[in-house]
């Protein structure tokens, strides 16, 4: 499944596409970006988020390039489709139940990886300018049906739409999952 890189170009054509009025179109992006993650995830996808993002960056790109879509919602369920099944053929997304895995004489020293995994996610907060980490963790603060209001009240008062907020917090997200893989990868910092 190749990602599709969503441009500034395509992501304003598409707001232009689903409402003239900006804040309604952002709405309307935001909803339908739920709905996106939503069916991936009833189908059991690990990485939904990500799959909902290639969803609207597809969508996007086919409206940028003059696509005549008169049903959007219709239209994006359908790219989700073709997204689930190339997930689907995926190697990495092909699991193995859990009896056919080979039975180990020792458990891997698996708490000893979540305290690493622990204190690399916490040495990346703190690598973070301090206005990008405080607006991560405001973000991702709230569960269930409060998040959505929630991140409505954030993105109101830094005065841009949730669409703006969404993206400039998948930065972040980008920097810190960057920073992660580093931490582990050379196993730093040291566990105690």
């Amino acid at each position: 499944m190749a990602n599709t890189p969503l441009t500034p170009e395509n992501l304003e054509k598409l707001l232009s596409y689903l409402n003239p009025d900006r804040e309604v179109a952002g709405q309307e992006f935001e909803l339908l970006w739920l709905k996106m993650r939503e069916y991936f995830r009833a189908r059991g996808c690990v990485c939904t988020e990500d799959l909902a993002d290639e969803a609207m960056n597809r969508l996007a790109r086919k409206i940028a390039e003059g696509e005549d879509i008169r049903d959007v919602l219709r239209y994006s369920y359908g790219l989700a489709r073709l997204i689930w099944l190339e997930y689907l053929r995926k190697p990495d997304t092909n699991h193995v139940p859990l009896d056919e895995l080979p039975v180990l004489s020792f458990l891997p020293t698996d708490l000893l990886l979540e305290k690493q995994k622990e204190q690399c996610y916490l040495h990346c907060l703190q690598q973070l300018p301090e206005e990008e980490r405080a607006l991560i963790i405001e973000y991702w603060d709230h569960d269930g049906q409060s998040h959505h209001k929630a991140r409505k009240e954030l993105a109101e008062r830094l005065g841009i739409s949730l669409v703006a907020l969404r993206i400039r917090v998948t930065r972040i997200k980008k920097k810190l999952e960057s920073c992660l893989a580093t931490c582990l990868e050379q196993g730093l910092p040291k566990v105690k």
